[in-house]
């Protein structure tokens, strides 16, 4: 039993539900404040999004059980071989721990495609108006359903590389990351030669707010590839990691989920007093949306003439 599961395999646990208890906690935070935000707009738009946040909390909360419990299970394990337990009884506690970390797993395999295909919808929404969009959805789709194929296979075949879902996941991200940011980018830059640095100036809002998601995204795996591979698995930093990573793909979505909440209840009480302070909407977000048009630029009807902002296509 020594061999198989060490103490050091204890004390990685102990390290990844912490982690996970930690960043839960945040998850619950923007949980509540999504919401709170949400419930104050009664459109189709802010039910689906409630209903998604109910998803992400409940894949969260899941999986810090799932982190505790498997903590809970090693340290019966390690203290059951102290003490002598018959071999029965020790290869039962190692089965049920496998089986268990296996479903841990396949938790986070199916969060991580959730997660992305949040990320993939908003990348959609903003090339929605773009002759090119097919392309531009089609790729990261693609880049999606690879990674959710190989972290599944991951499971069963021992002879793939463990890192192979976590390296084709930071890929998927960089490009969806690439693709959403240098759209807006581009408008932004189109808006601001037409109409000024005001008109811009929302456009380079929701660049940094993309910007701080993902990055955050994209830098736990990284951070967990390269500790992985440079101290192993079992040390302190890629334990920490590994309990992060499934609060951290919902931590993340359920931050656009609070931002969307707050711009879309901003809309709704400016459009109830009538009027909208231009500097405030110059430094709100823009608020994706389906069905035809990247996003809508305007916070409320209180825009028009030549405070309203013009769509480039293309």
């Amino acid at each position: 039993m020594a061999q198989t599961l060490p103490f050091a395999t204890l004390e990685a646990m102990a390290y990844t539900a912490a982690a996970a208890l930690f960043f839960n906690g945040i998850c619950l935070l923007l949980f509540a404040l999504a919401i709170f935000y949400l419930l104050q707009t009664k459109t189709v738009a802010s039910r689906i999004f409630i209903a998604a946040s109910v998803v992400l909390v409940i894949f969260a909360l899941t999986q810090v059980i799932v982190d505790v419990v498997l903590a809970h299970k090693i340290s019966q394990l390690v203290q059951s071989a102290a003490g002598g337990a018959t071999s029965d009884t020790i290869l039962s506690l190692e089965s049920s721990w496998a089986y268990l970390y296996r479903a841990r797993q396949a938790l986070t395999v199916t969060n991580n495609a959730i997660s992305d295909c949040i990320f993939l919808y908003r990348c959609a929404a903003v090339w929605a108006s773009s002759h090119y969009r097919l392309t531009f959805v089609a790729i990261p789709a693609f880049l999606v359903l690879t990674t959710m194929v190989l972290g599944y296979i991951s499971l069963f075949v021992i002879a793939m590389p463990l890192n192979a879902p976590f390296i084709m996941a930071f890929i998927t991200n960089l490009v969806l990351l690439g693709l959403t940011a240098g759209r807006i980018w581009r408008k932004g830059r189109e808006a601001t030669l037409l109409l000024g640095a005001r008109a811009g100036a929302r456009y380079t809002t929701t660049i940094a707010i993309i910007c701080e998601s993902s990055l955050l995204y994209v830098l736990t795996i990284l951070i967990y590839l390269i500790a992985v591979n440079v101290v192993g698995p079992a040390a302190p930093v890629p334990s920490v990691a590994w309990g992060a990573l499934p609060q951290i793909f919902n931590i993340i979505p359920l931050m656009i989920m609070v931002r969307v909440g707050m711009a879309r209840a901003f809309a709704e009480t400016q459009d109830s007093h009538g009027s909208v302070p231009l500097s405030s909407a110059a430094n709100a977000p823009l608020m994706f949306k389906p069905g035809g048009s990247e996003y809508s630029e305007r916070p409320s009807g209180a825009y028009s003439g030549r405070g309203a902002y013009s769509k480039v296509d293309g």
